[in-house]
């Protein structure tokens, strides 16, 4: 009997090793069968329960490597999409450059020129870097800045030669926050125009440190003020008496704010995107991450936090895009586009009522409608998600983000880091993440819209649009 139990071992794990082979090369259904047809012919004995235990086992590994053989080739297949995606992006993101053949061949060999005898903070003015883990197209010749770090001549701030103080001060700012952003960039443009010092009082209930310390340069040492006079070419005041003996610019007008809003710079348009980008580069490498404090000691919230809320912590690789409809308080909103339509031709209803067929002549041709589309709103128009959320092909990628974790911070940056932005042209908030993106080298921005007689949308007016106060007026 132990001679034939033997044997009987012997059989059985010869049949399992062939049966094994066998199934590599043929489905799971079709092995299974195999295996049980041949168990119960091998000699007519029942095998034990430890060796039906064995063959459960092996069974079971096949059937896991046929299933981990499946998601693989799945996996692959999105990977192959996310890929052809990315390239189709890539291949369309056709960003106004200003520049010449020959400068943009040149563009590589200048910059590592550059490189080498830069100094650490020209240095950190050139090399690419990151917002949330995602990395941007600083440094490389989609950055627009880039010839004017190579050609800048400006050695000192603005207003060394001169006694002339533009003071940035008060409780009052002109409009919501991306008025204020744009109040704030204007007048760095003012200073540097005039050759004049840009003054800011330290006061934590004072616009500009209210505005801008939420969202960038948080309090986080010592060293912090130095930091910001250096990063804006600026000069913090921190009383009344600091500022005698200058000659303080628009103290007269009861809002001046206003009027830095309106200011018109009359630079060439190619200096004025070149020194706007410079300054948008410049918030952005200092953005908001969750730690220091406002001047009010008060904790900053992170930037990220909206690419977190919608994507959760890993959102570095994913493929999106953003609408951002604004509806700009009902009938001043018509308006405001009716004028913005004359003078960049677009349509005057389009980029408010933000229609599927809008939205999909976009993305469709990018191959984006497969992938996450986020809405930013106003709220004041629910018509417009509800609408969206009835499209078959919308409603599968529709995210909104959560009302607890949305703020002005986080919803800025997730729309700038988005692959593909859809705007309103008469939104300072559009306008701001719109230049922000172009001064970060994306493209794929899609503001300017139109429809001709077929029907099909198409775009009117290109990068340089967001920055020329011919068409933008007081929003470039």
């Amino acid at each position: 009997m132990m001679k034939f139990g033997a044997q009987q071992f012997v059989a059985v794990a010869t049949i399992l090793s062939v049966v094994t082979y066998i199934f590599i090369f043929v489905t799971e259904d079709a092995s299974s069968s195999y295996m049980h047809r041949n168990l119960n012919t091998s000699h007519a004995v029942t095998p034990n329960t430890s060796e039906i235990q064995n063959q459960e086992v092996s069974l079971a590994r096949i059937r896991r490597d046929e299933q981990i053989k499946h998601l693989s080739w799945f996996r692959n297949k999105k990977l192959r999409r996310f890929a052809k995606t990315l390239n189709i992006l890539d291949e369309t993101e056709d960003i106004w450059l200003r520049r010449s053949p020959e400068e943009h061949a040149a563009l590589k060999d200048m910059h590592e020129r550059r490189k080498l005898d830069a100094n650490t903070k020209q240095l950190e003015n050139m090399e690419r870097f990151s917002v949330c883990g995602r990395e941007t197209k600083v440094g490389t010749s989609q950055d627009l800045a880039l010839l004017q770090h190579f050609n800048n001549k400006e050695s000192t701030c603005p207003g060394t030669s001169s006694n002339d103080l533009l003071l940035l001060t008060g409780r009052g700012a002109y409009g919501r926050t991306g008025n204020n952003i744009i109040e704030f960039l204007h007048a760095l443009q003012y200073a540097r125009d005039n050759d004049v010092t840009l003054g800011l009082m330290l006061r934590s209930d004072y616009w500009v440190f209210k505005v801008m310390l939420e969202m960038w340069m948080s309090v986080k040492d010592d060293d912090w003020e130095a930091r910001f006079e250096e990063a804006f070419c600026v000069k913090i005041f921190h009383s009344e008496d600091e500022v005698k003996g200058y000659n303080l610019l628009l103290s007269n007008f009861e809002v001046p704010t206003k009027e830095l809003f309106r200011y018109t710079s009359k630079s060439p348009l190619d200096d004025y995107i070149d020194h706007q980008a410079q300054d948008l580069q410049t918030l952005f490498r200092h953005y908001n991450n969750g730690e220091g404090s406002t001047l009010r000691g008060s904790p900053v919230q992170d930037m990220c936090s909206g690419l977190d809320a919608v994507f959760g912590k890993h959102h570095k690789d994913t493929i999106y895009s953003v609408i951002h409809q604004r509806s700009l308080e009902g009938l001043p909103g018509v308006s405001a586009m009716h004028r913005m339509s004359k003078r960049s031709g677009c349509h005057p209803t389009g980029a408010l009522k933000m229609e599927p067929d809008y939205i999909k002549s976009i993305l469709e041709p990018l191959g984006m409608l497969g992938y996450p589309i986020v809405l930013i709103s106003d709220g004041e128009d629910p018509s417009v998600l509800e609408r969206l959320n009835a499209d078959p092909d919308i409603s599968k990628v529709l995210r909104v983000i959560p009302n607890h974790a949305s703020w002005v911070g986080g919803d800025i940056t997730l729309a700038i880091m988005s692959n593909v932005f859809i705007g309103n042209p008469a939104s300072s908030f559009s306008g701001i993440i719109a230049k922000s993106r172009l001064a970060l080298g994306f493209g794929h921005n899609y503001l300017f819209r139109a429809k001709d007689q077929s029907g099909k949308w198409y775009t009117v007016c290109g990068d340089t649009c967001v920055y020329d106060h011919h068409v933008m007026g007081s929003l470039s």
